[in-house]
């Protein structure tokens, strides 16, 4: 029990530095220094900077995705979710959840080909991701709130696309003034595929 707490405690303090330096640009004496350990004390509970750097994306992934939970649990299925993951979404790039912002952007900019073993986690992210925007906006289609004619797997990927294009701007351009340009873009976008 001592030993899981201590490996908790160890990503607790890892993930924010590897989400705001990226995996390249962290080093173990960066870890060492933040943790309070000796190099020997980090590998009793990590093998390698790989393996702790994938757990320490699963952590940071843990917190997005319990805010978005959280967000959306009182929330019907369909458009009223859609409508709330987007609101969520615009809150989420005004104060990301962990520091250094998103971690699905950030490791899939860094990993692409370079790092497989993060790229992996960074496309079962995606896939959460859109399997939530494809699932309520079916449903939406299926209760006669959108226009039956939508083409979800178009639909699902413009709706995820320009969140993660938010996500991108915000840090890009150090303006949070993007997300709300993009979420409000999308609002009127829904507006426009009500079936009336």
């Amino acid at each position: 029990m001592r030993g899981s707490k201590r490996r908790a405690a160890i990503l607790a303090s890892a993930a924010p530095i590897f989400n705001r330096r990226g995996f390249a640009g962290t080093s173990i004496a960066d870890i060492l220094e933040a943790t309070e350990l000796e190099k020997g004390g980090l590998y009793n509970h990590f093998a390698s900077k790989e393996e702790l750097a994938v757990e320490a994306f699963d952590y940071a992934y843990a917190q997005v995705d319990a805010y978005f939970t959280k967000a959306l649990l009182a929330v019907a299925p369909g458009l009223a979710r859609i409508r709330a993951y987007i609101d969520a979404f615009e809150r989420y790039c005004e104060r990301p959840v962990i520091d250094g912002g998103c971690p699905v952007m950030n490791v899939c900019i860094e990993a692409d080909d370079a790092l497989p073993f993060l790229r992996e986690r960074v496309a079962d992210a995606f896939q959460v991701m859109r399997a939530l925007v494809h699932r309520n906006l079916r449903r939406a289609v299926s209760t006669g709130e959108l226009r039956a004619t939508m083409d979800l797997e178009q639909a699902t990927d413009f709706v995820v696309a320009s969140l993660e294009g938010a996500v991108l701007l915000v840090r890009g351009l150090r303006s949070r003034a993007h997300s709300r340009n993009v979420c409000g873009a999308l609002r009127a976008w829904l507006d426009e595929q009500c079936a009336t």
